[in-house]
């Protein structure tokens, strides 16, 4: 089985993040109003393509080792989710969004931009990414995961909110989910998670050719979360449909949908505990 934190596969997320960025600009450019709602987000469409384009240039900005001013002073201190919900908002004021062309040419050049970075860079290296708290660090690994992942989900919620397709393939879902699990959930546990007893969790993504066997084990404990190797007893097993798990895991599928759709089973000597496990994060 595939365990390692630390293995995404480069070429097949270089091939995903340009297919994605070619996706997401077409979208954009056919959306007749920019100002309608982007379903899954509290922004119109333009606002979320505006919030793309600066998370790649963010990113960008992080492999090149730039400084760019991402987090409002008043919440350098801040907590993950108040620190990212500011950058988040923040980000509305970097570029221009009324000209979904303009748009699309920018996230376009970006998107170029951060291929080109990825593809020279050392994929274990650790980038300045404060908008994730102070003295945080991403690797670059992590960041082209993360990319895809913004790509993709916000795409979603643009062709949602414009009756449009926009599928998502198992392979995709899991080049997002085998990097950004692992790396993130860490940052993201509630305070309240894990108490009082730890609870251990082994999370396997099943189907698709880039998650054949996928699985890592995650250990909650006081309100943190540790990957551990495989191998350590653990409390439930999920057993997901990546594309599922990956909608479950950015907050735009309820958990118990999941589970009552097949999308996600839960095994294990303590299956019941898998209904405690989505509640124990923030959105990454």
């Amino acid at each position: 089985m595939n365990t390692a934190v630390g293995n995404l596969d480069r070429t097949a997320a270089c091939v995903a993040i340009e297919a994605a960025t070619e996706r997401f600009t077409a979208l954009l450019r056919t959306t007749a109003d920019v100002e309608c709602p982007s379903v899954g987000t509290d922004w119109t469409v333009a606002e979320t393509a505006a919030h793309v384009a600066v998370v790649l240039i963010g990113f960008n900005a992080a492999i090149a080792a730039q400084s760019i001013g991402l987090t409002p002073d008043q919440y350098v201190d801040g907590d993950f989710p108040t620190r990212l919900a500011a950058c988040n908002a923040a980000t509305l004021d970097f570029v221009e969004h009324t000209d979904a062309e303009a748009l699309a040419q920018l996230i376009n050049a970006e998107g170029s931009r951060f291929l080109q970075l990825v593809a020279a860079a050392d994929l274990d290296r650790e980038c300045d990414t404060p908008w994730y708290g102070a003295g945080r660090t991403r690797t670059v690994e992590c960041l082209a995961a993360l990319a895809l992942g913004e790509l993709t989900l916000h795409g979603r919620d643009i062709a949602a909110g414009t009756d449009r397709p926009w599928p998502i393939s198992a392979d995709d879902a899991t080049l997002i989910l085998g990097t950004v699990c692992p790396h993130m959930l860490p940052l993201v546990v509630r305070p309240n998670a894990g108490m009082p007893a730890p609870l251990i969790y082994e999370i396997r993504l099943r189907g698709g050719r880039q998650c054949h066997n996928y699985r890592f084990v995650l250990q909650l404990a006081n309100g943190t979360a540790q990957v551990c190797a495989p191998g350590v007893p653990v409390d439930c097993i999920l057993s997901a449909d990546p594309v599922t798990f990956l909608l479950v895991s950015y907050g735009r599928m309820p958990f118990r949908r999941a589970l009552l759709r097949g999308g996600i089973v839960l095994k294990g000597r303590r299956p019941w505990l898998g209904l405690r496990y989505r509640d124990a994060f923030f959105n990454p």
